[in-house]
């Protein structure tokens, strides 16, 4: 996709990403860039007014996401009920209940049922064997679902540690010489992140996330054009940026010949080609992790296994009153609502950690904070190159 000069218009004025560039005392900021219209990115992002902007609309994106607790206080993390996903299994528990609860007014108020014939206790041997059955299969569903979960944020890490390296290649080597292309490296690799969240999310990009870095025209723009693929978009830009800082160096033939000034602004072959080399390592791992987000995604345990789990796991809970009602009594229903819970727990559990991206489930992936910390970083990145361009 190619709208060059739809999202290049944005750029001008003082209208970038709706921010007016300010220092702390909200005095306006002239403008740095070379054609004296564009503010720089290392004005806009921090701005006092863009990071407040930003803050909120992540914060009420994340609303409801996984809350920090203390993994030391087991009072905290025994009796709580929210965050234990009891809306993945709470039909089948009340259907195991009722079903006991019944079962056992039955067994109290109908003696006919009383009789021997119908005592099915001899069959608890063989209950102990199927435990262990479901016990082995429950055990692999949540391990694999926890390898997912994790797998997932593995990913995360792998998007914000390569992308650092990218935007400070680009700041190190490039700054001097190409800033408007690095600060476009940089600004479309926090699109990236947002873009990643927003497609695995399945909801349109939010231009408040991205305040102080794309403009509102940006933004509409490609959630226009991208339906939801907007880390694919943002990859792109940052590939065109790299192309224009290296390679147009590279065929400019008077680059290295007469003046020495001249020699010393731009970079040597061999550097230029070592960058792009570097960055294109860089960018394929951005797209590569993204996709594994994607495929674990839209690729879940194969349903043949999910439905012989479920399928005797409730038959076990469910025939569990017939068979020790007459040694337990009334206790049975107790008993069975406690072993209901802990089993289709553990699959509740195992269905919460399979998809982890989720906006409103606690035990889902923050990744409103994974993109606050990467355009902190950032942040910290430009604030640094800014300190040392101007000598400080």
């Amino acid at each position: 996709v190619s709208h060059d000069a739809g999202f290049d218009a944005g750029r001008s004025g003082n209208g970038f990403g709706h921010v007016v560039p300010s220092d702390a005392h909200g005095t306006e900021l002239k403008s740095d860039a070379r054609d004296g219209t564009v503010p720089r990115l290392w004005h806009t992002l921090p701005g006092p007014d863009a990071v407040r902007r930003r803050a909120a609309a992540f914060a009420f994106s994340s609303n409801g996401l996984p809350r920090k607790y203390d993994y030391r206080d087991w009072t905290a993390t025994t009796f709580m009920l929210r965050d234990r996903a009891i809306g993945n299994f709470a039909y089948p528990w009340l259907l195991c209940v009722c079903v006991s609860a019944v079962w056992w007014a039955l067994y109290e108020h109908v003696e006919h049922l009383r009789h021997p014939r119908y005592d099915l206790s001899e069959f608890d041997r063989m209950y102990a064997l199927i435990f262990t059955a479901l016990g082995f299969m429950l055990v692999f569903r949540l391990s694999r679902a926890a390898i997912r979960f994790w797998d997932c944020r593995t990913a995360w890490g792998t998007i914000a540690m390569r992308g650092r390296a990218l935007c400070d290649d680009c700041i190190v080597n490039l700054g001097a010489r190409r800033p408007e292309e690095t600060d476009d490296v940089i600004k479309w690799f926090c699109a990236f992140a947002v873009g990643v969240k927003c497609h695995l999310r399945v909801e349109a990009l939010c231009a408040e996330q991205l305040a102080g870095i794309l403009t509102q025209k940006e933004v509409d723009s490609m959630n226009a054009l991208m339906d939801c693929r907007f880390h694919l978009f943002a990859a792109n830009k940052m590939r065109r940026a790299v192309k224009r800082a290296l390679l147009e160096e590279a065929n400019d033939e008077t680059a290295f010949s007469g003046d020495e000034d001249k020699k010393r602004r731009f970079l040597h072959p061999q550097h230029s080609a070592t960058l792009m080399h570097s960055a294109r390592g860089h960018l394929d791992v951005l797209v590569d992790v993204a996709g594994a987000m994607e495929r674990i995604k839209a690729t879940r345990l194969p349903i043949v296994y999910v439905a012989h789990l479920r399928t005797f796991l409730l038959v076990y809970i469910l025939s569990m009153p017939f068979v020790y009602v007459s040694l337990w009594g009334i206790g049975v229903v107790p008993a069975t609502a406690i072993i209901a819970f802990a089993l289709l727990g553990i699959e509740g559990a195992a269905t919460e950690c399979e998809n982890p991206f989720s906006a409103k489930r606690t035990n889902h992936l923050g990744m409103d904070g994974f993109c606050e910390n990467v355009i902190a970083d950032l942040g910290a990145m430009l604030a640094w190159w800014r300190d040392e361009s101007s000598g400080g």
